[in-house]
């Protein structure tokens, strides 16, 4: 029996890297994990790993998990995201906001297009999945959401 046996997370970010381990880790647990990010296939990104792959893993492991493609730009994929996850898995106990985008230039040199993209995806979109997913949290008495950042915060 796993410490998460029942429970559904999101994992954003969850193509490669820390978002496909904690994905995986999850699942590991007894999770069923939806897996969001931008990277459904190979050839989106210029690097390595997808949803389609993380997913695979899990299910090749004998966990439970989906593939949901979602720009974290875009409020509406946000929404779907939540949607999708509660259809397919059922209503999320668990969040991860590891999905971040990130552009280093000078400032004098950093477009404003960029700086909108980052904040929306670093910033409201955490904040909008948070309040997404808190009402059916609260409907279970519980629920968890970790907010993920890395050295880049510090730039």
């Amino acid at each position: 029996m796993g410490v998460l046996d029942g429970k559904v997370a999101i994992v954003t970010g969850g193509s490669r890297g820390i978002g496909a381990e904690i994905a995986l880790r999850f699942s590991e647990v007894g999770a069923a994990v939806a897996v969001a990010a931008r990277s459904a296939g190979p050839g989106v990104s210029p690097l390595p790993g997808t949803i389609i792959e993380t997913v695979d893993r899990i299910r090749a492991a004998g966990g439970t998990a989906v593939p949901i493609q979602i720009d974290l730009s875009h409020p509406e994929d946000r929404e779907r995201l939540v949607a999708e996850t509660r259809e397919q898995l059922g209503t999320p106990d668990i969040l991860v906001n590891n999905g971040a985008v990130t552009y280093f230039a000078p400032v004098a040199d950093f477009r404003e297009s960029r700086y909108d993209i980052m904040y929306e995806v670093q910033v409201k979109a955490a904040f909008q999945l948070a309040q997404l997913v808190i009402p059916g949290m609260r409907e279970k008495g519980q629920g968890w959401i970790l907010n993920i950042s890395s050295g880049a915060a510090r730039h």
